[in-house]
């Protein structure tokens, strides 16, 4: 799962629960959840990456994919009821 940056424009957050949201690499992130810091370089989108290092004065937000976890199944994805 790759960590993306949010352009942070200090006006109000613009990730919220559940509400879908563009990161800086133009990705589109349908539910994001925001985190601190990536633990490695390694684990930010590489264009993501690129666009910290040339706007190193730019405000970013650290945010990864939630619904990137699991898919859901075709059906439902419930558990199935046995009568």
């Amino acid at each position: 799962m790759a960590v993306h940056f949010i352009h942070d424009l200090k006006q109000e957050s613009l990730i919220r629960p559940y509400a879908p949201v563009g990161a800086v690499c133009g990705a589109a992130l349908r539910e994001a959840h925001e985190i601190v810091a990536p633990e490695t370089e390694a684990d930010v989108c590489p264009e993501c990456l690129s666009w910290a290092k040339r706007n190193t004065y730019q405000d970013r937000r650290c945010a990864v994919e939630m619904s990137a976890a699991g898919a859901r199944p075709a059906g439902g994805g419930g558990p199935e009821t046995v009568p």
